[in-house]
């Protein structure tokens, strides 16, 4: 949650409120849910704030962030009862008497919390003694000594003693929730005390960290003693033994195996600038911090948060939530300045990635977390509070429930502004106090509906709010889920404010039994861990697997029910169900029918055993590692000559390209620099490593690399395209450069061979495209420094005997001003054989020049490609339907983005001198509720265009102004508008007609911007799979970097069809902002993958030996077709330069069922033709 008393903050946001609940239905309405009125279950409870002139916002900021809810079976009678917690009034207890009726056991139990401010409430047996008891944590304002935190005993006759000081749970540090596990393994429950307190200093400044302990907002770890005097546990703070020591305003807190270790991990989610945390727990009872290495990002006013397996692969997936807005008005209310360096600053700090949204990190199994909110489509819900992650209506994949709303709208940046503004020249304190007030007052609450989200299986969720009936407004906080009426499906129950709690009854099992099925698993854990707190519960049918942890307390202050739920769909049975207990010990059922509840006994437990693992070896094998990296300096910032910008153009590098360049048959590599720093020549030696030779760059941005014999003495030169945006529009260092080779690759810069190139360029890509058996040139621009759209000046080369002339005017005038181009590829599409040109870009159309003999004609629109622009970003060849002629992989920036354009609803980009003061306005519009709208905020546009302060004076004004609205009070005279139609990474199909069409790839490919593609056919099938790198760290901070791909294989299964591979099965697994992606044939006959990275180490992984001998393209050939034993034929060309900033090896990796090559050159002749089943003879 945001400071009121700090408004200018690092996201550049005003605080942010926001609660949202259950809607009322009506029986026979259809809603798969309906709330039951107070009449009828006899929950009347109310959690009602009433803030006056001496307690309100101003004085505590969690004034509304409400109690929670608690399931038990206090009274054993196999019916889950309720606890709801309350701030100014009582927290109440009600017991379940079947049938949705239930019983206020409050006044007669002896749970009193009249004038505490409850909070969270965590259900467990504290006491071992079957019962279940209450931990009830205490917060408000003004309690670090007076109100401890409470624990009710259950005495077993519907009655309750508080006992928190006995057992050593009195702490008074104003907790939000308490989770209870067992961190050491040794059979009993600890306690992890998430803690929020700590307001008497700034919650949003920037300064170091509190990280020993000392804060008093520090969380707590209580080890359980058990005390056989007393015959109870006693717990004992062991915080800073622990490791528990860095400070923060925790509001979620869940325990989940991040590293697979088999121990628990501790995942906190805190509020305001403090970060979220992750504790890993070292197995020896101490947790070393380690959110960096495992989150690429996290939400920035973190709520409360979940752990399930949304995907059903097994692992343990992560929701959080923040603040970010549904509604674009309110988001546009919201939104100030991005403060980039304020940002920068808090990362120096130590403060991390953060960004304010939802966050669904997508665990791979390996210790590393893919943020895909945005490609789910969860990541905006207003102001949130609970996170539930719940199978609601059985089909077999876990859905999302979400609680959100506030009691006042102090996120309005008018009522911000208002607030400044207050302190009037000679108004006294007082005065302004009772200004402020009153405003305050006047402002709404943000009343909302509560989100319900249906799981469709694919990593995307649908939107249910109205078809599960939740439309009515509330302020809803915590809330948990429960089998209230054992009929087989989960019932939500929600805590509100101003409003009664909500009893949402799930009526699917009345409305169709055959709906869906679902098997209930009651664990009976090991004495000290009845409930079995801490397993994982496995479901095992055919191929799939669905997994439950077993951790009651859940979402933000609740605690769900403990009997574990799992829809199945039409399963009539499961295979076998196993639960893989706390201590290391297994459990395991075999053949179980559906639609029943049954109990998991701990008795049933083994050791388990460590066999050699009968998992297949992965297709990709991690090692080899060529001592490339990367230095990105932070020279420039392009955010502060165009504010508008998404993502900057100093971080575009590095390229690589492959090829022998000192003639000893062996592949070496050459790496790009950064400004400032050298490229790197790595030669390759016969044992396989590599030598270092230095090629002085360092006053250039190198980007796209091209390995080819430029003047005709039968080495390898090379070309270095200068990129970037460091120095201004058309400077000298923007000229690029040919290098030539003595032979031994030893590259000296050679000057008068290339025309002037002022352009900032970053593609190049070679062929003879004027058939004289030379290699001549496209290289395509990429950006006007400081112009930002405006097209650069691309190039068409031809190679007059080691010459460069600059001949594009005459062969194709339209690829001057192409766009800004990222990636080119010269390919035969068509099997004419002459080389025709693709070209991708930014905002540009995938682009086909055809080679007509005479020049180069642009076909697209007639290709089938009018409507295909995009963000592109690489472009890569490969015959994937065995065809016999040429598909490509376009990457493009993906769905995992705030925005989403397609071609009836395009993001559209606008631009000119808006202001007329010389300088290129960029001002993005995207479509949303019915109109198009800017896509910044009203700060942001004022920081490019200062003329729009005298014109839109107020945030309001703004949040209702469209596109147009805007531009119409700007000189649009000039404006030109680029757009961009799709924005998946797409499998472009050669339909053999000059015809071409597009197929997305899976939604797992979309996470993140694709930039280096590899197809290479790794799992010896015959079909040729897509290897996909890519992500952008250099971007705008509100929005944030794109950090959830971390390689990604795509197996090729017929029929252009393509299904993800887990990273234990690729074996890929590589962190960090990943640029090129190239092959690289090994002094042992192997093939490699090799990416690299921006600021980072490139990474190297050995492709599988595919018992055939690597064959390597002649000089002059420029495609080889296959046949296969099957008879079909598959085209592979070699390329002089492709995907992203890539050069590949020229060598051949064949697949098993190849029979046959034919290699041809580029008039079409075949120059040789190689039996392979021989060749595989010889071997």
């Amino acid at each position: 949650m945001m400071s009121i008393h700090k408004i200018n903050i690092l996201g550049g946001v005003a605080l942010l409120l926001g609660l949202c609940g259950c809607q009322s239905g009506q029986q026979g309405t259809g809603a798969l849910f309906q709330v039951l009125d107070a009449a009828q279950t006899g929950i009347d409870f109310e959690n009602t704030i009433a803030p006056d002139d001496t307690f309100n916002l101003m004085d505590f900021e969690y004034l509304y962030n409400g109690g929670g809810v608690g399931v038990g079976d206090f009274d054993q009678n196999g019916l889950p009862d309720l606890v709801f917690t309350g701030n100014q009034v009582k927290s109440r207890i009600y017991l379940n008497k079947g049938n949705f009726e239930f019983e206020d056991l409050t006044d007669a139990s002896g749970l009193n919390t009249e004038g505490l401010w409850c909070t969270g409430v965590s259900v467990v047996d504290i006491n071992s003694d079957g019962l279940d008891d209450l931990y009830i944590c205490v917060g408000g304002p003004l309690n670090e000594s007076i109100y401890p935190n409470r624990l009710y005993i259950n005495q077993g006759d519907n009655t309750f003693l508080e006992a928190a000081e006995a057992y050593g749970l009195a702490d008074p540090s104003q907790s939000n929730q308490a989770v209870f596990f067992d961190y050491d393994r040794d059979g009993d429950l600890d306690v992890y005390l998430l803690n929020g307190g700590g307001f008497e200093k700034s919650a949003v400044t920037i300064r170091p960290m509190l990280t020993n302990g000392s804060g008093r907002n520090t969380d707590r770890l209580y080890r359980n003693d058990f005390d056989p005097a007393l015959g109870h546990a006693v717990y004992t703070d062991v915080s800073r033994e622990a490791g528990i020591t860095i400070e923060g305003f925790g509001l979620g807190a869940s325990i989940l195996d991040a590293n697979a270790d088999g121990w628990p991990d501790i995942y906190v989610g805190n509020d305001y600038l403090s970060r979220d945390l992750l504790y890993l727990n070292n197995q020896d009872g101490t947790f070393t911090e380690a959110a960096a290495a495992y989150f690429g990002h996290t939400s920035h006013f973190s709520m409360g948060n979940s752990v399930g397996d949304i995907n059903n692969d097994g692992h343990p997936d992560l929701f959080t939530l923040d603040m970010l807005p549904e509604s674009y008005y309110r988001r546009k209310l919201m939104f100030g300045p991005s403060q980039y360096d304020k940002f920068q600053r808090a990362l120096q700090y130590g403060y991390g990635h953060q960004y304010m949204r939802n966050m669904l990190h997508l665990s791979n199994g390996q210790g590393q977390y893919a943020e895909i909110g945005q490609l789910a489509g969860v990541d905006r819900t207003d102001w949130s509070w609970s996170p539930l992650i719940a199978d609601l209506d059985n089909d077999g994949f876990q859905d999302l429930f979400i609680t959100n709303g506030y009691g006042k709208d102090i996120t309005d940046l008018d009522f911000v502004k208002f607030r400044k503004n207050a302190a009037a020249p000679f108004s006294s304190p007082d005065e302004v106090e009772q200004r402020v007030l009153k405003s305050l007052e006047e402002q709404p609450a943000i009343s909302q509906p509560n989100y319900a989200y249906k799981n469709n299986g694919d990593h995307t969720f649908a939107n249910k709010i109205k078809d599960w009936g939740f439309e009515a407004p509330t302020i809803s906080n915590g809330a948990a889920y429960a089998d209230l009426d054992q009929d087989g499906d989960l019932d939500l129950i929600i805590n509100n404010i101003d409003q009664p709690a909500f009893i949402c009854r799930n009526t699917l099992m009345e409305r169709d039994t055959a709906a869906g099925r679902y098997l209930q698993v009651l664990l009976s854990g090991p004495e000290g861990n009845e409930k079995g707190i801490g397993a994982t519960v496995k479901v095992y049918a055919g191929e799939q697997v669905f997994t439950r942890l077993q951790q009651p307390v859940s979402g933000f202050q609740s605690t769900v029910t403990d009997v574990l739920h799992f829809g199945l769909g039409q399963l009539t049975k499961v295979d076998s169900l196993t639960v893989a207990w706390p201590d290391g010990k297994k459990s395991t059922l075999l053949s179980t029918v559906t639609n029943q509840r049954i109990r998991a006994p701990y008795q049933t437990a083994v050791e388990v055993v460590t066999a050699s693992s009968s998992r297949k070896a992965p297709l990709l094998k991690a090692g080899g590692a060529i001592p490339l990296h990367h230095q990105e300096p932070d020279y420039a910032n392009d955010f502060k000559v165009q504010p508008l910008l998404q993502h900057g153009f100093t971080h575009q590098g590095p390229g690589m390209a492959v090829g022998d360049v000192n003639g000893d048959g062996l592949d070496d590599v050459v790496m790009g620099g950064a400004y400032g720093h050298d490229a790197q020549v790595m030669l390759q030696n016969t044992d396989g490593s590599f030598t270092a030779l230095a090629l002085p760059t360092k006053n250039y941005e190198d980007l796209g690399l091209l390995l080819f014999d430029a003047d005709g003495d039968q080495d390898l030169d090379l070309y270095a395209a200068s990129g970037g945006s460091e120095r201004y529009a058309h400077h000298i260092h923007y000229q690029d450069r040919l290098y030539l080779n003595d032979g031994l690759g030893h590259f000296t810069l050679s000057t008068g061979r290339l025309p002037e190139m002022l352009s900032s360029t970053a593609a190049v890509a070679g062929s003879d495209f004027d058939a004289d058996g030379d290699i001549d040139l496209f290289v395509g621009g990429r950006v006007v420094p400081g112009q930002y759209p405006k097209a650069p000046q691309s190039y068409l080369l031809q190679n007059n005997g080691g010459t460069f002339t600059e001949v594009t005017k005459e062969i194709c005038p339209s690829l001057q001003t192409a766009g800004m181009v990222t990636a080119a590829l010269w390919t035969d599409f068509n099997n004419d054989h002459q080389p025709d040109l693709i070209v991708v870009g930014e905002l540009m159309k995938i682009s086909v020049y055809q080679n007509t003999g005479a020049g180069l004609t642009d076909i697209t629109d007639q290709a089938g490609l009018a409507q295909s622009a995009g963000m592109w970003n690489s472009i890569t060849s490969g015959d994937f339907d065995m065809d016999g002629d040429t598909d490509y992989v376009a990457g493009n920036i993906g769905q995992n983005t705030p925005f989403k354009a397609t071609p009836e609803h395009p993001l559209k980009l606008h631009y000119a001198d808006f202001d007329q003061n010389g300088a290129t306005d960029p001002v993005f519009s995207i479509y949303e509720e019915g109109a198009y709208y800017p896509l910044a905020s009203l700060d942001l546009l004022t920081a490019q265009m200062p003329v729009l302060k005298k014109k839109v004076l107020q945030y309001k004004d703004f949040a209702q102004s469209t596109t147009s609205d805007m531009l119409n009070i700007l000189e649009t005279g000039e404006m030109q508008t680029l757009q961009c139609d799709i924005q998946a990474t797409v499998l472009l199909e050669n339909l053999g007609t000059g015809q071409f069409k597009l197929h997305p790839l899976p939604q797992l490919a979309q996470a993140a911007p694709v930039k280096g593609v590899v197809c290479e056919d790794l799992d010896l099938d015959g079909d040729p799979d897509i290897i996909l790198t890519g992500n952008e760290y250099n971007t705008e901070v509100v929005t944030g970097r794109y950090d959830a791909l971390m390689g990604l294989v795509l197996r090729n299964e017929g029929g252009l069809r393509f299904h993800p591979l887990s990273s234990e099965a690729s074996g890929l697994q590589i962190s960090g902002d990943q640029r090129a992606a190239v092959t690289l044939r090994k002094a042992n006959d192997e093939m490699a993958l090799l990416v690299s990275t921006n600021g980072g180490a490139a990474r190297a992984y050995a492709l599988p030996r595919s018992g055939q001998k690597l064959l390597a393209f002649e000089p002059g050939e420029v495609s080889a077709l296959l046949t296969y034993e099957g008879g079909q034929q598959q085209k592979i060309e070699c390329h002089f330069g492709g995907g992203y900033l890539s050069q590949s090896t020229r060598s051949l990796r064949l697949s098993p069922q190849a029979k046959e090559a034919v290699f041809y050159d580029n008039n079409g002749n075949p120059t040789r033709t190689l039996n392979i089943l021989a060749l595989k003879a010889e071997l």
